[in-house]
């Protein structure tokens, strides 16, 4: 046979293997929200069981010095343990909960009980979510435009949910899981890389597992989506089928899955155009607009050594001269700390933590 003849009979071959797919790939087109019977929400944060790695590899466009990634944020922004993040956000939270100091997370905001209920979770209670270039949490609260974009939450035994600073913006800091078939999809608040004490960003080593919550695939956009959870033991059977969406890599955010993946159309997808305090959010994410929304600076700093990170050793009060990245010289100087004390506020951005968000073991 010709070598012409082999080829016009092997590339229809090739076209006809290309259409094959994994159909749990393409789920059918989701029907109406608010379909299924609402089933309801234990009360209190539920632990998933140990969720499997993907192996499928995902890009950032910032990779902090504590490991961690941000999506689409400005090469002169802000580093997630820029020390801005413990002074910035105290006029939208002290209103609204308790700045403390916990032996093991530093210093931390709770969230009033009176105002958010003994059942609070963050990513669960009191909003929904949209899908710009990521999925964005739009929070009900009046300061909801902090804490849920910026910062991590840890559950605390001792005070429930409580918010870590941090300084980079992002949709939601969360981890998503999904099944083989995309029939759910579940989220759990991202742990710590990094915690404050002492006014300095300190790495944290340790292991906080995450607290997953679930939802069928068609009701993820609901207004009403806390309804339409599935947490606590009526969760066992979906957490034993859930994988983590993305390679489980310490400290490292990455997307979740597209709303295509879980059928939705371009139609059905809400955008975050016209809530304010996405909007407010953003704002704060970039030097030039969030200065002249009262916040400060970015700092430039070098990494102080991992011997001086240790809370035994914090650093003294008078000023430090420090070579600023890009920016010359800088003297970073004493911060009064609203929790208690003072502390120099040299931004600390070594070693990784641990990815999760979850409470403490």
């Amino acid at each position: 046979m010709s070598p012409r003849r082999i080829a016009s009979l092997t590339i229809p071959l090739f076209a006809i293997a290309a259409l094959d797919c994994d159909p749990g790939d393409q789920p059918a087109p989701v029907s109406p929200q608010n379909a299924m019977t609402p089933e309801p929400l234990p009360e209190g944060p539920s632990q998933s069981p140990q969720v499997v790695a993907d192996t499928t590899a995902a890009g950032a466009d910032t990779v902090y010095a504590s490991g961690e990634v941000a999506i689409g944020t400005e090469s002169e922004g802000y580093d997630d343990d820029d020390p801005a993040a413990l002074t910035d956000f105290h006029a939208a939270l002290d209103p609204h909960g308790t700045w403390v100091d916990d032996p093991t997370y530093g210093t931390v905001w709770a969230p009033s009980p009176t105002l958010v209920g003994p059942d609070f979770s963050p990513y669960v209670t009191a909003g929904h979510w949209v899908y710009d270039d990521d999925w964005v949490w739009v929070s009900d609260y009046d300061w909801g435009w902090a804490p849920f974009h910026y910062g991590r939450w840890v559950f605390i035994e001792s005070r429930g949910w409580s918010w870590i600073p941090g300084r980079a913006y992002r949709g939601a800091w969360v981890m998503w899981g999904v099944d083989d078939g995309y029939t759910y999809v579940g989220w759990a608040p991202m742990g710590p890389a990094f915690i404050w004490f002492g006014g300095v960003a300190r790495p944290f080593g340790g292991y906080v597992g995450p607290r997953f919550v679930y939802c069928p695939r068609n009701e993820v956009f609901s207004a009403s989506v806390r309804m339409r959870m599935i947490s606590g033991a009526a969760a066992a059977p979906i957490a034993a089928r859930v994988r983590a969406y993305g390679p489980a890599r310490p400290g490292v955010a990455l997307p979740g899955p597209s709303p295509q993946k879980l059928g939705f159309q371009s139609a059905q997808i809400p955008h975050s155009a016209g809530a304010s305090a996405i909007a407010r959010a953003e704002q704060f994410s970039r030097p030039s607009t969030a200065q002249s929304l009262g916040a400060h600076g970015p700092t430039r700093v070098w990494p102080i050594s991992q011997a001086a990170a240790s809370p035994r050793n914090a650093l003294p009060n008078a000023g430090i001269p420090v070579q600023a990245s890009g920016r010359g010289a800088a003297t970073v100087a004493p911060a009064p700390s609203r929790s208690g004390g003072r502390g120099s506020v040299l931004r600390a951005g070594v070693g990784s933590g641990h990815a999760g968000g979850g409470h403490h073991r």
